[in-house]
């Protein structure tokens, strides 16, 4: 199919047959890149002497070449390479892929296979020189019976070591075949890459972190194909739909192009195909997926059996069994090469095999936009539930495109409720409040009971979006209720219908503005048992949130990971899964559930679902957990990236929160004018957000505040917000708030912290209990055990406080023995987070004064105290003074012993 492979970056090949192997030829792969471990591998088996080789298997463009060639490089002077490569023309001719090699011989060598064999191992004895030989075999699956006879010859008698590469085994000839049969031969399978593999390769070849919703949209547009990703990426690039800022790439606005290189590619594989498979392919590329009893009343049963035999198209496990092409870049770009011409004639002899009831939906909406590109009418019913199913499905312009077709689509409820839908999923608010708007009252009021609630639940919606001072939507929502409380009995269906979306949509707003005790009172009768439709599995997420805020954390986690276990079993539209996960993601921050959360990520990730399914808080969680155990490059990278790209897509209002957990994590690390231009950007930034949401937006602001030196004042800030979230019963953010001022330095929160603890329950309480109790009774040996514990459960920024707090009750107390403990408890927080100021902290602020922290500074250093007074310009006498105070204060008698206690380089402190 293709006349070339591709790796996992765009490798280059070897023009000799023989050479000797280099390590790293070019220099360009020195560092990291994806799959290393396989190439780990293959060098191993090339090496060992055990079998007679290995040999790499997958797709066309799945890496195979790329991590042939990065094997051979690692293998040095000691080993001699002899390349080979099979393509569709070698296949025809003898021993076409081995001519390379053969021109060297005597014609006499060529009379009989044997004597080919016997030229092939004395001219390879020659050349090697006492190296090992190894003959890699590109494109083995080409390899013409004797090519193939030859090479499994030479590697059964050990006078090569095989690494062959080829798109399937069964299509390599018998007798390489049978190495692998009788396990002489070792084989890798090399599937597309999963997420992370793909995550991971982008950062590495483009230098900078990729946004989640970034490399996700190349992942799932490239369907993990190594080559499709490097020809999508660099395309990208170059259009300037992923665009780079602050070391960072992130995805703007348009949608991943198919064009360039990538589409070249696809068009020449689509010319290899055969006339029928073809047909096949075109006609799934344009219809999206085709029911497979349909497809084989159109095509023949061979033609599709050999495009799946060649895991070019694939047929699903559904009732019934639909068929798709199993690479959706490739179905995207060949659908756009189709002529219209014959688009057309594919679309006649689908509909003519198609029963009545589905003609003008093959392939759901993807089958609408195709029948509308063939000039073809469809009815507004069809329009309409075509334009219902891209909005649930995240495609706006979609939506948008089929509500075009839909004559007099103004004077319709239900146009105007999809109309109003796919302008909000991008943020378009005004021309969804115009639509709307444009809906006479009159007209309203004598809708359908169903029609005219769905306009208002909009129109509520849009209030709740507003900023303006006249947007009420608990007053929108009120008029909802008085209507279907007057509806006459007779309609008592539609009505019990109307009030469970309402009922959902006041629980949804009172969330949205932390009316907490409210969404407990709505939802107190919801079977969480029965979670069986999308509406009773949102009413349980809202219940959770409210639950977890409200302190009963314990129970709240229990219902989250019910309901995402239930998310599996009913279908979701691409909103409510993503506000499901992402309220979850945000508890468990909440909760510092942080192991919980990577759990949460992992699986999420590893199911497949585009971006639009996953929403803004899966940019940010895993840097927010990055943070606070300590691992601030990662954490600053991952939260600029995801910071850049919910400042161009934010639909869940997430891009101030980011902003503010980006500055905190500055600050932790120590780059002040970060951390300050960030926070005063945020004021900027903020929208309307839900009421969490905001509230963990002010915690990492305040937090941020008071590493870059604002201490007292946001200690005061944090215990104000604390007492206001707990007044209105927002128990666990008020714990939040309180834990901060307490590690920050505020004893007297102390007492007021464990009483607020014993009343959340969950991990983090405990925690906070057991700070609480330390810092009371003034117990070193208790605020270190709450430090490992913190620091087990991923929270070494709660981990680095407590021991600071150890650090100057052990201190206070003259506890030698514990105070060193202490300080080494801490040291080692401090070294994790990497900041300057980091490991200085408690010592400037509990124990010594800042001239007398510069005296111990140097002298742990080394530096002698008449080097220190000309350094700082006082007498000899002053600086004994001065470290006769610092020896009292530590504790500590000599200066090898005050080495142990500051580690910090002098040069690296803040001085002066």
């Amino acid at each position: 199919m293709f006349q070339q492979d591709a790796g996992l970056p765009a490798g280059s090949g070897q023009t000799d047959a023989i050479s000797a192997a280099q390590r790293h030829v070019h220099g360009r792969y020195d560092r990291p890149f994806t799959r290393q471990q396989i190439v780990a591998e293959v060098v191993e088996t090339l090496t060992s002497d055990s079998g007679c080789g290995i040999v790499l298997v997958g797709d066309h463009g799945a890496g195979k070449s790329f991590i042939a060639q990065r094997a051979l490089e690692q293998l040095g002077e000691d080993y001699l390479v002899v390349q080979v490569r099979g393509s569709s023309i070698s296949s025809k001719l003898p021993y076409g892929a081995l001519s390379v090699l053969l021109n060297d011989l005597d014609a006499s060598h060529l009379e009989h296979p044997l004597m080919v064999l016997r030229g092939l191992t004395q001219l390879l004895h020659n050349k090697s020189e006492g190296r090992s030989i190894v003959l890699f075999v590109d494109n083995a699956h080409d390899l013409d019976e004797l090519s193939s006879m030859m090479v499994a010859q030479l590697s059964a008698g050990a006078h090569v070591t095989l690494l062959a590469v080829c798109v399937d085994l069964p299509h390599v000839g018998g007798d390489i075949m049978g190495l692998w049969k009788d396990d002489l031969l070792r084989r890798v399978d090399l599937g597309p890459f999963d997420f992370s593999e793909t995550a991971s390769t982008l950062n590495h070849e483009y230098g900078g972190r990729f946004s989640l919703t970034a490399a996700r949209a190349l992942w799932s547009a490239s369907g993990g194909n190594a080559l499709f990703l490097h020809s999508l990426a660099r395309e990208q690039i170059k259009l300037g739909t992923v665009v780079r800022q602050d070391g960072v790439w992130f995805l703007g606005n348009g949608p991943i192009a198919l064009t360039g290189e990538i589409r070249d590619v696809v068009k020449a594989r689509l010319n290899r195909l055969g006339a029928g498979q073809r047909d096949v392919f075109e006609l799934l590329a344009l219809a999206g997926a085709v029911p497979l009893q349909t497809l084989m009343r159109i095509a023949n049963p061979q033609d599709m059996d050999a495009l799946q035999e060649r895991a070019l198209i694939r047929v699903s496990h559904d009732h019934p069994p639909m068929v798709s092409i199993a690479n959706p870049v490739t179905a995207g770009i060949v659908a756009t090469v189709v002529p219209p011409g014959r688009s057309a004639e594919l679309r006649r002899r689908l509909t003519a095999v198609l029963q009545d009831s589905d003609h003008e939906d093959a392939g759901g909406s993807i089958g609408v936009a195709w029948a509308l590109d063939c000039g073809e009418q469809v009815s507004p019913e069809v329009a309409l539930a075509a334009a219902r199913t891209a909005n649930n499905s995240s495609d706006p312009a979609a939506a948008l495109r089929f509500i075009h077709e839909i004559e007099g689509s103004e004077a319709t409820a239900g146009v105007a409720v999809e109309s109003a839908h796919a302008h909000i999923s991008v943020n378009n608010d005004e021309s969804a409040r115009r639509i709307l708007n444009s809906m006479d009252d009159s007209v309203c009021k004598e809708l359908p009971l169903a029609e005219w609630t769905a306009l208002q639940l909009l129109r509520a919606e849009l209030d709740r979006r507003s900023v303006a001072p006249g947007a009420d939507a608990r007053a929108r929502l009120r008029e909802i209720a008085e209507r279907l409380a007057a509806e006459p009995p007779e309609y008592r269906p539609a009505v019990e219908s109307a009030r469970e979306q309402l009922r959902l949509a006041e629980a949804g707003l009172a969330v949205f503005q932390g009316r907490y005790a409210d969404v407990l009172a709505m939802t107190d009768g919801v079977d969480t048992g029965d979670l069986g439709s999308e509406s009773r599995i949102v009413t349980a997420s809202l219940r959770c949130e409210a639950l977890a805020v409200t302190g009963n954390v314990i129970r709240a986690l229990a219902l989250g990971k019910q309901i995402l276990s239930a998310t599996g079993n009913v279908r979701l539209t691409d909103r409510a899964i993503r506000e499901i996960r992402g309220r979850f993601l945000l508890l468990l921050l909440l909760s510092a559930k942080f192991r919980e959360a990577s759990v949460v990520l992992d699986e999420t990730y590893a199911s497949g679902d585009p971006q639009p399914r996953l929403g803004g808080m899966f940019e940010i969680v895993q840097g927010v957990m990055d943070l606070h155990a300590g691992h601030l490059d990662d954490a600053l990278s991952r939260l600029q990236a995801g910071m850049w790209q919910l400042r161009s897509q934010d639909y869940d209002a997430l891009a101030g929160l980011a902003t503010a957990a980006c500055a905190y994590a500055a600050a932790l690390q120590g780059d002040e004018e970060t951390a300050s231009l960030l926070l005063a950007e945020l004021a900027q930034l903020r929208t309307r957000a839900a009421w969490l949401v905001e509230r963990m937006t002010r915690y990492f602001e305040l937090s941020g505040l008071a590493e870059l030196g604002q201490r007292a004042t946001s200690i005061r800030a944090l215990v104000a917000e604390s007492d206001s979230d707990t007044e209105a019963s927002a128990l666990a953010s008020g714990l939040l708030f309180l834990s901060a001022a307490a590690r920050l330095g505020d004893r007297q929160v102390g007492q007021k912290l464990g009483s607020l603890a014993g009343r959340v329950t969950g991990q983090f309480s405990g925690l906070c209990s057991r700070l609480a109790e330390g810092m009371r009774e003034s117990d070193s040996e208790q605020l270190l055990g709450a430090s490992k514990d913190a620091d087990a459960a991923g929270n070494a920024v709660f981990a680095r406080d407590a021991a600071r707090k150890a650090v100057t009750c052990a201190n206070d107390a003259g506890n030698r023995i514990a105070l060193r403990i202490a300080q080494r408890a801490q040291q080692s927080l401090d070294d994790r987070f990497g900041s300057p100021k980091n490991g200085l902290h408690s010592l400037t602020t509990s124990t010594l004064t800042a001239r007398e922290c510069e005296v111990a500074v140097r002298a742990a250093a080394g530096t002698s105290n008449r080097k220190i007074a000309e350094q700082m310009h006082v007498s000899v006498r002053t600086v004994e003074g001065h470290l006769y105070q610092v020896y009292s204060k530590l504790h500590v008698a000599s200066r090898s012993e005050l080495k142990d206690v500051i580690s910090t380089p002098a040069d690296s402190a803040r001085l002066g």
